[in-house]
């Protein structure tokens, strides 16, 4: 027997189980150290916390919420989230989100959250999250219906309908085409709520519209109607008003602008733009934009009030008030002529405004 060990496949066995053994010792040595490193400076209430949640979410990835969680008020840090977001689940990568620690969150957050969870869940990814600990930044999550639909299951489809039971809870809606029928009955239920009556809000109506219709046919170059796009509709008790948030995660204004195919009335546009009128960002041009002059320049007509000058018009005839947009690498207020570079693009249009009494309505 003393023979048949020594024989040189035995030893080439020996040596390879040696051989495994040894690295498997250093790998778990490697595990140990990296462990004790990342617990270095923190206390034993978090080192239990961490040992609790990997054992309750396996391979979750952790995303923590900005405190200040409000699309409008703490862009760049909001698209640092969203970036974030669609990386994992580019990657499929289940994700749980940390909002704990969040101190203040509006709906203009809350429907670009939402909309992403929907995504992640239609694709069987899985996606959870925590409450705030901060009581009124909890009431408005909890009120806006957020994780009442957590638990849901969703499938890909062309249209959603995610509705609460709370009256100033968030009613968002999404589909890939435009509606019109959609836009008539959340306008007639804002209108309701404000004046008490039916109205005509010709100005939100106009809105939606050119928004719906702006991401069937430019969210996603040269594959009109295949991105969905996301409105969410609050009523605020204390304001009496109603706000709209629209987000579309296409390539956003820019991008598309500077795809223009030979088509296009567009195309060329930075050409002729660059010989009539200097600008130095895309803050700049944003504002041109609204004003109607790269219509205006480019085309050498008179601007017809279309897409998102058309809604700049709206606001300024007072049909609606405090409006937003948001947009590749620009955040701009409109109503009060902010117009600003952001540190970190945003692949997509996100585009806020209120209806309230002082703004213009028919009966």
């Amino acid at each position: 027997m003393k023979k048949l060990y020594n024989e040189w496949k035995f030893k080439a066995y020996n040596k390879k189980r040696s051989a495994n053994r040894n690295n498997r010792r250093i790998a778990y040595e490697i595990w140990k150290s990296n462990k004790r490193t990342s617990y270095l400076g923190v206390n034993k209430f978090d080192i239990k916390e961490r040992k609790i949640f990997n054992k309750n979410y396996p391979k979750f990835i952790r995303v923590k919420a900005p405190e200040y969680f409000s699309f409008i008020k703490n862009t760049d840090e909001v698209i640092r989230l969203i970036s974030y977001l669609k990386e994992l689940y580019d990657t499929k990568q289940k994700v749980y989100v940390v909002l704990k620690d969040v101190k203040q969150i509006d709906y203009s957050a809350i429907v670009v959250l939402l909309s992403i969870m929907v995504k992640f869940k239609a694709k069987n990814i899985k996606f959870n999250g925590d409450m705030p600990v901060d009581i009124e930044s909890r009431e408005i999550l909890e009120k806006s219906g957020f994780f009442e639909n957590l638990y849901k299951n969703f499938e890909e489809k062309e249209s959603y309908d995610i509705s609460t039971i709370h009256s100033n809870g968030i009613h968002t809606h999404a589909s890939k085409k435009v509606d019109s029928t959609l836009s008539s009955k959340v306008i007639s239920s804002a209108a309701a709520y404000i004046w008490g009556e039916p109205r005509r809000c010709q100005g939100v109506q106009r809105a939606l519209i050119e928004l719906m219709q702006n991401t069937n046919n430019h969210a996603e170059i040269g594959k009109p109607g295949e991105k969905h796009w996301w409105l969410s509709v609050n009523q605020d008790k204390q304001s009496r008003k109603v706000a709209f948030s629209f987000v579309d995660f296409g390539v956003g204004i820019f991008t598309n602008l500077h795809n223009k195919t030979e088509q296009s009335k567009f195309f060329g546009w930075f050409e002729k733009m660059a010989s009539k009128i200097k600008y130095r960002d895309n803050a700049q041009l944003l504002e041109l934009i609204l004003n109607g002059e790269l219509h205006q320049t480019v085309t050498g007509k008179h601007y017809r009030g279309k897409g998102l000058p058309g809604i700049a018009d709206v606001m300024r005839r007072n049909q609606i008030s405090n409006l937003h947009i948001i947009t590749n690498d620009v955040f701009s207020c409109p109503s009060n002529g902010t117009y600003k570079k952001l540190n970190k693009s945003f692949s997509g249009t996100f585009v806020y405004w209120e209806l309230g009494e002082e703004n213009e309505s028919c009966k």
